[in-house]
């Protein structure tokens, strides 16, 4: 008696996989993994930049803040103008509580350095070498002062450094971080004459 339609040979023929179909399967599985493991990396890269530039946001926007409620210290700000504070300079770790130009300077200085966090006695609390600058500007016949206020740091993967000329590039213009690694954010800051009244 013969069963029409089957073929015991070649049923046994498409059982299972062989090795060079395994062998494919994990070629093709660990080219997927790597390329997982390079974009989690560039991920990771992506993440910290984004984190020091918004840390040097917070810290420019501070100081802006500090500068505009400062209008009885316009002269003191005007004084210390392309100065840079933060990392490598030499403002003390305890500051004046007096409120003027000088005791909000060595403040903003202190954050710069990562004094509001620490690790064991190292602070890790702001962008990688942040540095920052008042820069004066001549302001108009309405204003008192006009300022940038600048922040720049090391940035961790290399793209363009800020043009020439700019206030980016002028704030603690002779710190070399490295080709493409000079990042920078600037606020503009006006304190305008206040109206007789």
């Amino acid at each position: 008696m013969t069963i029409i339609g089957t073929n015991p040979v070649a049923r046994r023929e498409q059982d299972g996989f062989s090795l060079l179909e395994v062998l494919v399967s994990i070629v093709i599985l660990a080219i997927g993994l790597l390329g997982l493991a390079g974009l989690q990396t560039k991920a990771n890269g992506v993440e910290m930049e984004a984190y020091q530039r918004s840390v040097a946001l917070m810290l420019v926007e501070d100081m802006a803040n500090r500068v505009a409620a400062g209008r009885n210290y316009v002269a003191d700000f005007q004084a210390v103008s392309l100065a840079a504070y933060g990392v490598g300079d030499t403002q003390a770790a305890t500051c004046p509580t007096t409120g003027d130009a000088a005791a909000q300077l060595c403040e903003w200085s202190n954050a710069m350095k990562g004094a509001a966090e620490k690790k064991g006695t190292a602070s890790i609390g702001a962008p990688i070498g942040m540095r920052g600058c008042l820069i004066s500007v001549a302001p108009t016949d309405a204003a008192l002062g006009e300022f940038f206020v600048v922040g720049v740091w090391q940035g961790t993967v290399p793209t363009a450094s800020p043009p020439n000329n700019t206030p980016g590039a002028q704030c603690a213009a002779g710190v070399d971080f490295g080709a493409g690694l000079r990042r920078a954010v600037v606020t503009r800051v006006l304190i305008p004459k206040q109206a007789a009244g």
